[in-house]
Protein backbone atom coordinates (compact mmCIF):
# COMPACT_ATOMS: atom_id res chain seq x y z
CA UNK A 1 0.00 0.00 0.00
CA UNK A 2 1.20 3.34 -1.21
CA UNK A 3 1.58 6.21 1.33
CA UNK A 4 -0.41 9.04 0.16
CA UNK A 5 1.74 12.28 -1.00
CA UNK A 6 1.44 15.25 1.80
CA UNK A 7 -0.81 17.40 -0.41
CA UNK A 8 -3.21 14.62 -0.86
CA UNK A 9 -3.42 14.21 3.05
CA UNK A 10 -3.84 18.12 3.61
CA UNK A 11 -6.72 17.91 1.31
CA UNK A 12 -8.25 15.11 2.28
CA UNK A 13 -7.65 16.51 6.49
CA UNK A 14 -9.12 19.88 5.04
CA UNK A 15 -12.01 17.89 3.47
CA UNK A 16 -12.59 15.79 6.93
CA UNK A 17 -12.79 18.83 8.87
CA UNK A 18 -15.63 20.26 6.61
CA UNK A 19 -17.21 17.25 6.57
CA UNK A 20 -17.36 17.74 10.73
CA UNK A 21 -18.69 21.78 9.72
CA UNK A 22 -21.33 18.94 7.49
CA UNK A 23 -22.66 17.32 10.33
CA UNK A 24 -22.81 20.56 12.43
CA UNK A 25 -24.79 21.90 9.35
CA UNK A 26 -26.98 18.85 9.56
CA UNK A 27 -28.02 19.60 13.05
CA UNK A 28 -28.65 23.28 11.89
CA UNK A 29 -31.05 22.15 9.55
CA UNK A 30 -33.23 19.18 11.51
CA UNK A 31 -33.40 22.19 14.18
CA UNK A 32 -34.58 24.57 11.87
CA UNK A 33 -36.86 21.84 10.28
CA UNK A 34 -38.27 21.05 13.77
CA UNK A 35 -38.94 24.55 14.49
CA UNK A 36 -40.49 24.86 11.24
CA UNK A 37 -43.32 22.14 11.64
CA UNK A 38 -43.62 21.96 15.20
CA UNK A 39 -42.45 18.62 16.30
CA UNK A 40 -39.13 17.28 16.87
CA UNK A 41 -40.27 13.75 15.84
CA UNK A 42 -41.36 14.01 12.92
CA UNK A 43 -38.90 16.26 11.62
CA UNK A 44 -36.12 13.46 12.46
CA UNK A 45 -38.17 11.04 10.43
CA UNK A 46 -38.51 13.46 7.58
CA UNK A 47 -34.88 13.46 7.60
CA UNK A 48 -34.17 9.80 7.86
CA UNK A 49 -37.05 9.07 5.03
CA UNK A 50 -34.85 11.68 2.82
CA UNK A 51 -31.87 9.42 3.25
CA UNK A 52 -33.59 6.27 3.26
CA UNK A 53 -34.76 7.23 -0.62
CA UNK A 54 -31.34 8.15 -1.44
CA UNK A 55 -29.52 5.25 0.08
CA UNK A 56 -32.90 3.04 -1.95
CA UNK A 57 -31.59 4.75 -5.10
CA UNK A 58 -28.24 4.31 -4.68
CA UNK A 59 -28.65 0.53 -3.90
CA UNK A 60 -31.00 -0.11 -6.98
CA UNK A 61 -27.40 1.20 -9.57
CA UNK A 62 -25.07 -0.40 -7.26
CA UNK A 63 -24.69 -4.49 -7.99
CA UNK A 64 -22.91 -4.59 -4.79
CA UNK A 65 -24.96 -2.96 -2.47
CA UNK A 66 -27.59 -5.24 -3.71
CA UNK A 67 -25.28 -8.50 -2.73
CA UNK A 68 -24.28 -7.23 0.43
CA UNK A 69 -28.57 -7.02 1.36
CA UNK A 70 -28.90 -10.19 -0.37
CA UNK A 71 -25.68 -11.56 2.44
CA UNK A 72 -27.29 -9.29 5.28
CA UNK A 73 -30.47 -11.27 4.60
CA UNK A 74 -29.21 -14.78 4.69
CA UNK A 75 -27.00 -14.20 7.69
CA UNK A 76 -30.37 -12.87 9.66
CA UNK A 77 -32.33 -15.70 8.21
CA UNK A 78 -29.13 -18.36 9.34
CA UNK A 79 -28.76 -16.50 12.76
CA UNK A 80 -25.47 -15.46 12.12
CA UNK A 81 -25.59 -11.68 12.42
CA UNK A 82 -26.41 -11.02 16.13
CA UNK A 83 -30.35 -9.98 17.47
CA UNK A 84 -28.24 -6.60 18.30
CA UNK A 85 -26.78 -6.16 14.78
CA UNK A 86 -30.23 -5.08 13.69
CA UNK A 87 -30.26 -1.94 16.05
CA UNK A 88 -27.53 0.00 14.62
CA UNK A 89 -30.47 2.35 12.84
CA UNK A 90 -31.70 3.03 16.13
CA UNK A 91 -28.49 4.23 17.70
CA UNK A 92 -28.31 6.51 14.53
CA UNK A 93 -32.12 7.75 14.83
CA UNK A 94 -31.50 8.76 18.89
CA UNK A 95 -29.29 11.34 17.25
CA UNK A 96 -30.98 13.17 14.63
CA UNK A 97 -34.29 13.17 16.95
CA UNK A 98 -31.57 15.06 19.37
CA UNK A 99 -30.91 17.42 16.91
CA UNK A 100 -34.99 17.97 16.27
CA UNK A 101 -35.91 18.33 19.85
CA UNK A 102 -32.77 19.73 21.38
CA UNK A 103 -31.33 22.18 18.84
CA UNK A 104 -34.43 24.73 19.10
CA UNK A 105 -33.76 25.01 22.71
CA UNK A 106 -30.13 24.53 23.35
CA UNK A 107 -28.17 25.36 20.03
CA UNK A 108 -26.41 23.69 17.70
CA UNK A 109 -22.94 24.26 20.14
CA UNK A 110 -24.51 22.44 23.34
CA UNK A 111 -26.16 19.78 21.30
CA UNK A 112 -22.69 19.00 19.20
CA UNK A 113 -20.34 19.37 22.56
CA UNK A 114 -22.53 16.83 24.26
CA UNK A 115 -22.51 14.40 21.72
CA UNK A 116 -19.11 14.64 21.13
CA UNK A 117 -18.62 13.81 24.83
CA UNK A 118 -21.65 11.03 25.10
CA UNK A 119 -19.28 9.33 22.24
CA UNK A 120 -16.39 9.70 23.67
CA UNK A 121 -17.99 8.03 26.90
CA UNK A 122 -19.11 5.25 24.82
CA UNK A 123 -16.14 4.47 22.91
CA UNK A 124 -14.68 4.00 26.44
CA UNK A 125 -17.59 1.91 27.36
CA UNK A 126 -17.55 -0.16 24.17
CA UNK A 127 -13.57 -0.83 24.90
CA UNK A 128 -13.54 -1.27 28.26
CA UNK A 129 -16.83 -3.95 28.66
CA UNK A 130 -15.92 -5.27 25.06
CA UNK A 131 -19.62 -4.28 23.77
CA UNK A 132 -20.79 -5.32 20.23
CA UNK A 133 -18.11 -7.81 19.74
CA UNK A 134 -15.65 -5.22 19.91
CA UNK A 135 -11.70 -6.40 21.25
CA UNK A 136 -11.69 -5.74 25.16
CA UNK A 137 -9.04 -2.47 25.97
CA UNK A 138 -8.08 -1.09 29.31
CA UNK A 139 -8.20 2.81 30.10
CA UNK A 140 -5.12 3.86 30.16
CA UNK A 141 -4.70 7.30 32.65
CA UNK A 142 -4.73 9.21 29.40
CA UNK A 143 -7.91 8.75 28.59
CA UNK A 144 -9.30 9.21 31.88
CA UNK A 145 -8.18 12.54 31.87
CA UNK A 146 -9.24 13.00 28.43
CA UNK A 147 -12.75 11.90 29.22
CA UNK A 148 -13.18 14.44 32.47
CA UNK A 149 -11.61 17.39 30.42
CA UNK A 150 -14.60 16.87 27.97
CA UNK A 151 -17.07 16.01 31.04
CA UNK A 152 -15.57 18.79 32.54
CA UNK A 153 -16.67 21.03 29.44
CA UNK A 154 -20.48 20.25 29.87
CA UNK A 155 -20.61 21.24 32.78
CA UNK A 156 -19.07 24.51 31.46
CA UNK A 157 -21.65 24.69 29.26
CA UNK A 158 -24.21 24.47 31.82
CA UNK A 159 -23.01 26.85 34.06
CA UNK A 160 -22.58 29.46 31.12
CA UNK A 161 -26.42 28.81 30.32
CA UNK A 162 -28.15 28.56 34.05
CA UNK A 163 -28.81 24.76 33.94
CA UNK A 164 -32.79 24.62 34.65
CA UNK A 165 -34.04 21.32 34.63
CA UNK A 166 -35.41 21.24 30.90
CA UNK A 167 -31.49 22.31 29.72
CA UNK A 168 -30.07 19.44 31.82
CA UNK A 169 -32.63 16.69 30.44
CA UNK A 170 -31.82 18.14 26.31
CA UNK A 171 -28.02 18.07 27.46
CA UNK A 172 -28.29 14.51 29.19
CA UNK A 173 -30.75 13.19 26.19
CA UNK A 174 -27.51 14.74 23.53
CA UNK A 175 -25.00 13.04 25.39
CA UNK A 176 -26.63 9.42 25.47
CA UNK A 177 -27.72 9.99 21.89
CA UNK A 178 -23.58 10.60 21.44
CA UNK A 179 -23.50 7.49 23.35
CA UNK A 180 -25.13 5.47 21.39
CA UNK A 181 -23.43 6.60 18.27
CA UNK A 182 -20.20 4.88 19.70
CA UNK A 183 -22.54 1.96 19.87
CA UNK A 184 -23.30 2.27 16.41
CA UNK A 185 -19.82 2.22 14.71
CA UNK A 186 -19.66 -1.13 16.48
CA UNK A 187 -22.66 -2.74 15.48
CA UNK A 188 -22.18 -1.56 11.92
CA UNK A 189 -18.98 -2.77 11.93
CA UNK A 190 -20.44 -6.37 13.03
CA UNK A 191 -22.90 -5.92 9.93
CA UNK A 192 -20.43 -4.75 7.22
CA UNK A 193 -18.56 -8.31 7.83
CA UNK A 194 -21.74 -10.21 6.81
CA UNK A 195 -22.09 -7.65 4.05
CA UNK A 196 -18.79 -7.53 2.64
CA UNK A 197 -19.69 -3.93 1.16
CA UNK A 198 -20.37 -0.57 3.08
CA UNK A 199 -23.93 0.55 1.65
CA UNK A 200 -25.98 -2.04 2.33
CA UNK A 201 -25.39 -1.53 6.19
CA UNK A 202 -26.30 2.05 6.17
CA UNK A 203 -29.17 0.93 4.30
CA UNK A 204 -30.42 -1.44 7.20
CA UNK A 205 -29.80 1.39 9.37
CA UNK A 206 -31.67 3.85 7.50
CA UNK A 207 -34.82 1.21 7.66
CA UNK A 208 -34.68 0.47 10.84
CA UNK A 209 -34.38 4.00 12.04
CA UNK A 210 -36.85 5.45 9.99
CA UNK A 211 -39.70 2.75 11.15
CA UNK A 212 -38.81 3.45 15.11
CA UNK A 213 -39.08 7.65 14.01
CA UNK A 214 -42.32 7.20 12.37
CA UNK A 215 -43.53 5.31 15.14
CA UNK A 216 -42.67 8.03 17.63
CA UNK A 217 -43.94 10.46 15.21
CA UNK A 218 -47.55 8.96 15.07
CA UNK A 219 -47.52 8.34 18.74
CA UNK A 220 -46.31 11.67 19.88
CA UNK A 221 -49.38 13.07 17.32
CA UNK A 222 -51.57 10.65 18.95
CA UNK A 223 -50.97 11.91 22.34
CA UNK A 224 -50.90 15.18 21.81
CA UNK A 225 -47.83 16.03 22.73
CA UNK A 226 -46.57 18.37 19.64
CA UNK A 227 -48.39 20.01 17.03
CA UNK A 228 -46.96 19.02 13.83
CA UNK A 229 -48.43 21.90 11.37
CA UNK A 230 -47.54 19.87 7.32
CA UNK A 231 -44.45 18.95 5.47
CA UNK A 232 -42.46 22.77 5.38
CA UNK A 233 -42.28 24.16 1.89
CA UNK A 234 -38.58 25.29 1.96
CA UNK A 235 -36.48 22.91 0.26
CA UNK A 236 -33.20 23.48 2.08
CA UNK A 237 -35.21 22.14 5.27
CA UNK A 238 -35.14 18.94 3.61
CA UNK A 239 -31.44 18.82 3.14
CA UNK A 240 -30.45 17.02 6.30
CA UNK A 241 -31.07 13.37 4.98
CA UNK A 242 -28.99 13.87 2.30
CA UNK A 243 -25.80 15.26 4.25
CA UNK A 244 -26.41 12.34 6.49
CA UNK A 245 -25.76 10.16 3.16
CA UNK A 246 -22.87 11.83 2.35
CA UNK A 247 -21.14 11.96 5.53
CA UNK A 248 -21.20 8.15 5.49
CA UNK A 249 -20.12 7.75 2.07
CA UNK A 250 -16.86 10.49 3.16
CA UNK A 251 -15.59 8.80 5.92
CA UNK A 252 -15.40 5.41 4.02
CA UNK A 253 -13.48 7.16 1.63
CA UNK A 254 -11.16 9.28 3.35
CA UNK A 255 -10.71 6.94 6.47
CA UNK A 256 -7.87 4.73 4.50
CA UNK A 257 -5.74 8.48 3.60
CA UNK A 258 -5.52 9.73 6.98
CA UNK A 259 -6.20 6.89 9.30
CA UNK A 260 -8.74 6.55 12.05
CA UNK A 261 -6.93 8.55 14.67
CA UNK A 262 -6.74 11.84 12.71
CA UNK A 263 -10.19 11.34 11.15
CA UNK A 264 -11.31 11.59 14.70
CA UNK A 265 -10.14 14.80 15.68
CA UNK A 266 -10.55 16.13 12.23
CA UNK A 267 -14.29 15.16 12.58
CA UNK A 268 -14.44 16.62 15.91
CA UNK A 269 -12.82 20.08 15.36
CA UNK A 270 -14.85 20.19 12.43
CA UNK A 271 -18.26 19.78 14.10
CA UNK A 272 -17.33 21.96 17.32
CA UNK A 273 -16.27 24.66 15.06
CA UNK A 274 -19.53 24.63 12.51
CA UNK A 275 -21.60 24.85 15.62
CA UNK A 276 -19.94 27.47 17.25
CA UNK A 277 -20.32 29.31 13.70
CA UNK A 278 -23.99 28.52 13.76
CA UNK A 279 -24.47 30.02 16.89
CA UNK A 280 -22.35 33.00 16.88
CA UNK A 281 -24.46 34.00 13.48
CA UNK A 282 -28.20 33.11 15.72
CA UNK A 283 -26.33 35.27 19.01
CA UNK A 284 -26.51 32.08 20.64
CA UNK A 285 -22.76 31.62 21.60
CA UNK A 286 -20.78 33.35 24.26
CA UNK A 287 -17.18 33.43 25.40
CA UNK A 288 -17.31 30.34 27.68
CA UNK A 289 -19.66 28.18 25.36
CA UNK A 290 -16.46 28.63 22.93
CA UNK A 291 -13.65 27.68 26.18
CA UNK A 292 -16.10 24.74 26.71
CA UNK A 293 -15.94 23.55 23.40
CA UNK A 294 -12.40 23.81 23.03
CA UNK A 295 -11.37 22.27 26.25
CA UNK A 296 -13.95 19.49 25.18
CA UNK A 297 -11.89 18.84 21.86
CA UNK A 298 -8.82 18.95 24.06
CA UNK A 299 -10.49 16.10 26.14
CA UNK A 300 -10.95 14.00 23.23
CA UNK A 301 -7.45 14.71 21.47
CA UNK A 302 -6.22 13.91 24.80
CA UNK A 303 -8.44 10.39 25.23
CA UNK A 304 -7.69 9.53 21.62
CA UNK A 305 -3.99 9.47 22.29
CA UNK A 306 -4.17 7.42 25.48
CA UNK A 307 -6.27 4.98 23.14
CA UNK A 308 -2.82 4.79 21.11
CA UNK A 309 -0.28 4.53 23.98
CA UNK A 310 1.05 0.74 24.20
Amino acid sequence: MTTPKPWLRNLVLVLTVLMGVGSATQSRINGSLSAAIGSGPHAAAISFGVGLLLLIVITLFRKDARQGVRRIATAVRGRELPWWGLLGGACGASFVLAQGVAVPFLGVAVLMTSMVVGQLLGSLAVDHFGLMGAPKKRITWMRGIGATLAILAVVLIGIDAGMDLEMVGLMLFSACSGFLLALQLGITGTVRSHAQDSISPSLLNFIVGFIILAAASLLSSALGWVDFTGFPTEWWLYLGGIIGVVYLFLIASVVRTIGVFVLSLALVGGQLLGSLIFDLASGHASWMLGVAAALAFVGITVAHLGSRAK
